[in-house]
């Protein structure tokens, strides 16, 4: 890591295809920069209304950008050189942190929260900058620069609208729930579901468990954060025994997966979810996934999409 600041860091000019993230990466920093100095010396209503900018902010950039960067070279990098495995699962492990300093900014205290994403978010945007895009201008073909450059996110549709009222976020569309009470009825007392949801939403997923009287299970929190640096190893068959002991107990929705899969190869993934699918767990089990949607198996009628 550098010791400058970033205002004192230099311009760095990348190659053409990965302009588009580098550009995002000077505006989250100043962003984060604006929210850090609110933090410390804002006023308690300017807190708060930048604790929605942050809202806002995920919804229309941040998020797409986590997933554009998953996508694209994260998930080639460890597929094709893993001896850059360790700095692949430490940007993993960030990802699912900012996920995570999102969904709970409106949650105990704003100001300290607001604070914790400033730092975060700065600290890790520089780790990129200066260690992850050197290494894929060295590493990545033509090709896969292209892939970066011609990126979409996967069904990039409106967000879905909420309202912030203190630590609750409530959905305005009821057309989900219908949709997904149908979608668990056809699955019966068993098996596996998964739902596509057209952007991480940690408090829509809550939503989901509560409305369809379903347990709420939180592997990131779980059972990810209890191993620290090691997390990011574990296994996919550790994470069908945990479903299946967790399963034993009724049904359940499944969040955070994700922050596991996002350090599997695409081919690993892929197969897992189509298993996934496939087994008769003893109660039903909704997994909700908002990043890898296209690793869903297409044709399953255990494959309910929201987006």
């Amino acid at each position: 890591m550098s010791n400058n600041t970033p205002g004192d860091s230099p311009e760095t000019v990348r190659c053409a295809q990965l302009q588009k993230l580098s550009q995002e990466h000077r505006a989250g920093l100043a962003f984060a920069e604006g929210l850090a100095l609110i933090a410390a010396e804002g006023s308690d209503r300017e807190v708060a209304a930048a604790a929605e900018s942050v809202w806002m902010y995920n919804d229309l950039e941040l998020e797409a950008h986590l997933q554009h960067e998953e996508q694209t070279i994260l998930g080639p990098l460890v597929a094709l050189h893993p001896e850059h495995l360790s700095l692949c699962i430490r940007l993993g492990q960030e990802h699912g942190y900012i996920r995570t300093l999102v969904e709970e900014m409106v949650h105990g205290s704003v100001r300290a929260n607001l604070a914790d994403f400033a730092r975060v978010l700065i600290d890790h945007t520089l780790l990129e900058d200066e260690h992850l895009f050197p290494l894929v201008e060295s590493l990545f073909s033509p090709a896969q620069l292209d892939v970066i450059a011609g990126f979409q996110p996967l069904r990039r549709v409106a967000p879905m609208a909420v309202t912030v009222t203190g630590a609750r976020v409530e959905s305005q569309d009821g057309n989900w729930r219908g949709l997904l009470a149908t979608h668990l009825e056809a699955m019966g007392s068993s098996g596996g579901g998964i739902v596509l949801l057209p952007r991480f939403q940690p408090e829509f997923v809550r939503e989901m468990a509560d409305h369809l009287g379903l347990g709420f299970f939180d592997f990131q929190q779980e059972v990810m954060r209890d191993l620290g640096t090691q997390a990011d190893r574990i296994d996919l068959e550790e994470l069908n025994q945990t479903l299946l002991n967790a399963a034993q107990h009724g049904g359940f929705v499944c969040h955070n997966v994700e922050a596991l899969l996002c350090v599997k190869t695409e081919s690993e993934r892929r197969a897992w979810l189509t298993r996934f699918c496939d087994t008769a767990w003893p109660n039903p089990i909704l997994l909700p996934i908002a990043v890898f949607q296209a690793d869903a198996p297409g044709d399953s009628p255990r494959v309910c999409d929201l987006s």
